[in-house]
Protein backbone atom coordinates (compact mmCIF):
# COMPACT_ATOMS: atom_id res chain seq x y z
CA UNK A 1 0.00 0.00 0.00
CA UNK A 2 1.47 3.59 -0.89
CA UNK A 3 0.25 6.32 0.76
CA UNK A 4 0.27 9.53 -1.76
CA UNK A 5 2.77 12.45 -0.78
CA UNK A 6 1.62 15.62 -2.38
CA UNK A 7 5.09 17.53 -3.86
CA UNK A 8 5.37 20.14 -0.62
CA UNK A 9 7.91 22.62 -2.55
CA UNK A 10 5.19 23.37 -5.32
CA UNK A 11 2.61 23.28 -2.70
CA UNK A 12 4.44 26.28 -0.58
CA UNK A 13 5.83 28.55 -3.32
CA UNK A 14 2.54 30.96 -3.46
CA UNK A 15 3.19 31.51 -0.06
CA UNK A 16 7.04 31.79 -0.54
CA UNK A 17 6.48 34.51 -3.10
CA UNK A 18 3.89 36.73 -0.64
CA UNK A 19 6.43 36.43 1.77
CA UNK A 20 9.09 38.03 -0.43
CA UNK A 21 6.80 40.39 -2.09
CA UNK A 22 5.60 41.43 1.56
CA UNK A 23 9.08 41.58 2.65
CA UNK A 24 10.01 44.10 -0.10
CA UNK A 25 6.76 46.19 0.31
CA UNK A 26 7.69 46.41 4.16
CA UNK A 27 11.63 47.42 3.48
CA UNK A 28 10.38 49.98 0.50
CA UNK A 29 8.10 51.76 3.10
CA UNK A 30 10.47 51.94 6.13
CA UNK A 31 13.22 53.43 3.55
CA UNK A 32 10.87 55.84 1.76
CA UNK A 33 10.11 57.36 5.44
CA UNK A 34 13.55 57.51 6.58
CA UNK A 35 14.35 59.41 2.88
CA UNK A 36 11.25 61.89 4.05
CA UNK A 37 12.24 61.98 7.43
CA UNK A 38 15.76 63.46 6.49
CA UNK A 39 14.53 65.07 3.54
CA UNK A 40 11.99 67.02 5.55
CA UNK A 41 14.38 67.67 7.98
CA UNK A 42 15.13 71.63 7.48
CA UNK A 43 11.86 72.68 7.17
CA UNK A 44 11.37 71.59 11.10
CA UNK A 45 9.83 74.36 13.05
CA UNK A 46 10.07 74.23 17.09
CA UNK A 47 7.75 76.74 18.27
CA UNK A 48 6.02 76.65 21.96
CA UNK A 49 3.07 74.74 20.68
CA UNK A 50 4.70 71.89 19.31
CA UNK A 51 6.39 71.09 16.27
CA UNK A 52 5.66 72.71 12.47
CA UNK A 53 6.53 71.53 9.40
CA UNK A 54 7.13 74.79 6.93
CA UNK A 55 7.81 73.77 3.73
CA UNK A 56 8.04 77.20 1.20
CA UNK A 57 6.50 75.44 -2.17
CA UNK A 58 2.91 74.92 -0.19
CA UNK A 59 3.07 77.75 1.94
CA UNK A 60 3.03 80.39 -1.25
CA UNK A 61 0.33 78.25 -3.32
CA UNK A 62 -1.76 78.74 -0.08
CA UNK A 63 -1.27 82.71 -0.26
CA UNK A 64 -2.80 83.33 -3.23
Amino acid sequence: MSRYIPNTYNNHRAARLFGRFAVGFVIAVVLLAISLFFGLRRYIVYTPDGLKLEIPWLEEAAGE
